[in-house]
């Protein structure tokens, strides 16, 4: 038998060209290929999330509908399967923010979040001045002053948050209350669903004061900011030394089951001719995940799921973007700049894929933490990336 380690040194697996996808010396494939096992991924989010709208209080649905965030509310309880998110992190590239796959590059959109999330994506980017006073920042637009213990450096903890906003019978005396007790739910969904950090335990303070306004709150594009947390989380990801995940990984899920019939958790087609009828709904482990992808057949992929027909079923959030679907921008969330890049899956939107552009992503972005940031103006520090924003519907 050939060793892993001869094997590599008889056939090279690439990239031939270094110069496009730069970080393969610390991608996850290089050290599969020498032989080095991956391990499953943790994947980060909260532990306690209201499992659907019947978890959802009535009283603030009209909030979270106004915010923006009443369709993401519902799909806080997705099962993740940590073994399927571990070998779509395998074929990550940081470089390009695309699957790369048998029958070619393919990608989570700006499309995907919004049909499959019901966010919005055509609207201000989520960045803002960060800094002040956390505690008072949290006792004028939740009510209540936390205290010292509550706070992790900058972030809230979830559970003081669970402590004091649980139940909204205690919050419902007025209006005030009423909007203190959303503002509140808003914040958990963001710090343990939707931009879910390696802690998934406390929530950014700096969100906050976005949420002051509902309306106004309305108007941003948490699609684009959750897919650009995401990015980074999958960029990350993709390096040997890291052992976990956080951001939207139920996206990944359902963009995995749309794009991969044969994986679909409901009643997938029988497509294995030399094993039983209920092999279709076994439980799947990383080696079936890598053999699927390593020999995946063109016609197994499906590049445009969602039907005409279907878009005119979704409420008016998951399509009223579509315009900038295609749009080659910088997806911003705070310090995060991740650049979407569409260009390289064109097959996504029925159009003929040509030999796309260098990735777009600098390196120097990934890099960009809030360590020793924390009152940093990111809006000015951004100003060059937030006017490509800007220039979204060229």
């Amino acid at each position: 038998m050939v060793s892993s380690s001869s094997r590599s040194r008889v056939l090279n697996p690439g990239p031939e060209d270094g110069l496009l996808l730069r970080y393969q010396s610390i991608h996850v494939s290089e050290h599969i290929w020498d032989g080095r096992e991956h391990p499953i991924l943790r994947v980060r989010r909260g532990h306690f999330i209201h499992a659907g709208m019947e978890g959802v209080p009535v009283e603030i649905i009209p909030h979270l509908t106004v915010a923006g965030f009443a369709g993401v509310a519902q799909l806080a309880s997705i099962p993740i399967d940590r073994q399927l998110i571990t070998a779509l992190v395998e074929r990550w590239r940081p470089e390009t923010h695309t699957f790369h796959m048998p029958p070619g590059e393919c990608a989570i959109t700006l499309q995907d979040i919004a049909i499959q999330m019901g966010l919005r994506i055509d609207g201000r980017p989520v960045i803002a001045p960060t800094g002040g006073d956390r505690a008072q920042i949290v006792e004028d637009l939740l009510g209540i002053r936390p205290p010292s213990s509550a706070f992790m450096g900058s972030s809230l903890k979830l559970t003081w948050l669970d402590e004091h906003f649980s139940h909204v019978g205690l919050h419902n005396q007025n209006p005030i209350q009423l909007t203190r007790f959303a503002r509140a739910y808003i914040l958990r969904l963001i710090g343990g669903f939707m931009l879910a950090d390696h802690s998934s335990s406390r929530v950014p303070v700096r969100y906050l004061p976005l949420l002051e306004d509902l309306e106004i709150t309305g108007q941003y594009s948490w699609g684009s900011a959750a897919l650009a947390f995401l990015y980074r989380e999958l960029c990350m990801s993709t390096n040997i030394d890291w052992s976990g995940i956080g951001g939207l990984t139920p996206l990944v899920m359902l963009w995995a089951w749309d794009r991969f019939p044969f994986l679909s958790p409901g009643d997938p087609p029988y497509t294995q001719n030399d094993l039983p009828y209920g092999e279709r709904k076994g439980k799947k482990d990383l080696a079936y995940f890598r053999f699927k992808f390593d020999h995946l057949k063109r016609d197994q992929f499906v590049w445009q799921p969602y039907s005409i027909d279907l878009m005119h079923t979704l409420p008016a959030i998951c399509t009223e973007g579509m315009h900038i679907w295609r749009a080659i921008v910088p997806l911003i969330c705070f310090q995060i700049c991740e650049w979407h890049q569409p260009d390289r899956t064109m097959r996504q939107f029925g159009m003929v894929q040509h030999i796309p552009h260098a990735p777009y992503q600098p390196d120097q972005l990934h890099d960009i933490t809030l360590r020793g940031k924390t009152a940093d103006n990111w809006e000015s520090k951004f100003r060059g990336v937030l006017e490509h924003w800007d220039r979204r519907l060229d």
